[in-house]
This record gives C-alpha cells, sequence and structure tokens, in this order.
C-alpha cells in the first residue's frame, strides 16, 4: 500500500530469535554427536581456535555452555512458548 514495506507477521519471531534458535539447536546437535564443549564454542562462535591455556576463563565457553542450556530448556517442551509468542503460555 502506498509504496511501503509490509509489515512481518502478527507472531512471526524477530530474525535475531531466529537465529539463537537455530544456534542453540546446532549446538545441542553437536553436543548429541559427542562434540567437547570447545568444539562447539570454537565451530560456532570463534573465528579461530582457543588457545588451551585461555579455555578455562575464556567466554565462549560460558556462551556455548549458556547456548546448550537454552536449547535443552528448548527440547524439554519450552518450543511450545515460541506458539504463543509474543504473549506468554497458559500455565
Amino acid at each position: 500500500m502506498k509504496g511501503r514495506r509490509p509489515t512481518p507477521a502478527y507472531g512471526a519471531l524477530p530474525r535475531q530469535s531466529t537465529a539463537r534458535h537455530v544456534i542453540n539447536l546446532r549446538a545441542l546437535d553437536g553436543r548429541r554427536a559427542g562434540s567437547s564443549l570447545r568444539e562447539i564454542a570454537e565451530t560456532l562462535f570463534a573465528n579461530s581456535p582457543i588457545p588451551a591455556r585461555d579455555w578455562r576463563d575464556h567466554p565462549l565457553r560460558h556462551k556455548a555452555r549458556t547456548t546448550l542450556r537454552r536449547a535443552g530448556r528448548l527440547v524439554a517442551g519450552g518450543y511450545r512458548d515460541l506458539l504463543y509468542y509474543p504473549g506468554k503460555a497458559p500455565r
């Protein structure tokens, strides 16, 4: 209408949320395939290998752990909440 771009449909997930869910599922697939936390972090988030001496306190280690936790919650039933976006699921 009048040269404007169409708006996203009501309830459509934002691109950032969609990208985050894709990363969550990729991390979970890697974990179930037997990859270590370090391999997952290097594959999904790092541009270069993480030195062994830095791994213990590396920010990507914490990011990978958080991603795996979030993915576990989604697979355990949290994905149903996506059906109610942007509202809240009834409890």
